[in-house]
């Protein structure tokens, strides 16, 4: 029998207790941060039994479940979908779809661009809509989608009930990004904040943006920022949409810009540190001035 000199066994150790610290961080959460995770448990439910096996997509087969829909979710860094169906004893049917995006903030944003502002708005992961038969909400890093069939008069209850497990198995209901917060709440029409994940304005140079809905004075307009990684990245996206307009300055400094955009007309923004901030489609120069002030002063706050 071959023996084992002590450095070998002492190896031996190390590899062994490093692939139980691994095991055992994986079992933490439902997947591991970054690259593949563990295996995502389905709640299981009272009166409901899982139908058929787990079905999982990744970025490279997501078209094969959502044919029309991939090319969105893949701009909003979609990982990984895992769809379970459940079935009760009435022949009633339950789906639940579980988007994992790379971190929080393109979760929200995929669950921004299909949000409808005028749904019923629930209190279950960081928020959740419902309609007939539907039932959506984000927590964390995913975008949780379900829908019940013949399930009856209860089934929103019945979803709701299956919602608040499945953010019980994600590990939390998460948040919506803290960002949104710095927007002005006067006139901002409720639910109405997106985040574009990349080329804000159709400038491949803005690589992302948030933005809402107002409505102040009977004018209707949009309030944007955008979050640049340091003062030198926005510097560079403002160079290119000074050359992009035909704005040309010797020199970019922090402050106000005002010009004209020949695709979006008069602009009218603010560069400070990381954050350029801005309103579109707001002639009224007065209101202009006091909601990006207003602006300012959330953003401010944030620091």
């Amino acid at each position: 029998m071959k023996k084992f000199s002590a450095v070998q066994k002492a190896c031996f150790l190390f590899i062994h207790f490093l692939l139980i610290g691994w095991i055992l961080g994986n079992g933490a959460s439902l997947w591991a941060s970054g690259g593949e995770r563990g295996t995502y448990s389905f709640p299981e439910m009272a009166g409901w039994r899982q139908s058929g096996e787990i079905q999982i997509y990744s970025r490279a087969n997501l078209y094969d479940y959502i044919n029309g829909g991939a090319d969105l979710y893949l701009k909003y860094d979609f990982q990984e979908l895992k769809v379970a169906d459940y079935v009760n004893d009435r022949k009633a049917s339950v789906t639940i779809e579980v988007y994992r995006h790379k971190t929080p903030v393109p979760a929200f944003g995929i669950y921004s661009q299909e949000r409808l502002s005028n749904a019923n708005y629930l209190e279950v992961g960081a928020q959740g809509y419902s309609e007939k038969g539907v039932l959506n909400f984000l927590a964390a890093d995913c975008y949780v989608k379900m829908s019940s069939v013949d399930v009856g008069p209860d089934d929103q209850a019945v979803l709701l009930a299956f919602a608040k497990k499945v953010v019980e198995n994600l590990g939390g209901k998460g948040s919506l990004p803290s960002i949104l917060s710095s927007f002005p709440h006067e006139g901002e029409k409720k639910n109405s904040e997106k985040f574009i994940s990349r080329e804000f304005l159709g400038y491949a140079f803005f690589h992302s943006a948030f933005t809402a809905d107002y409505e102040l004075s009977g004018k209707k307009f949009k309030l944007f920022v955008i979050e640049g990684t340091d003062q030198k990245d926005c510097r560079n996206m403002i160079q290119e949409y000074l050359k992009h307009t035909g704005n040309l300055q010797t020199k970019v400094e922090e402050g106000r810009f005002q010009l004209k955009d020949p695709y979006h007309g008069g602009m009218d923004f603010y560069w400070k540190g990381n954050y350029i901030w801005g309103a579109l489609d707001l002639a009224d120069e007065t209101l202009r001035s006091k909601v990006l002030k207003l602006f300012a002063e959330g953003l401010e706050k944030k620091k």
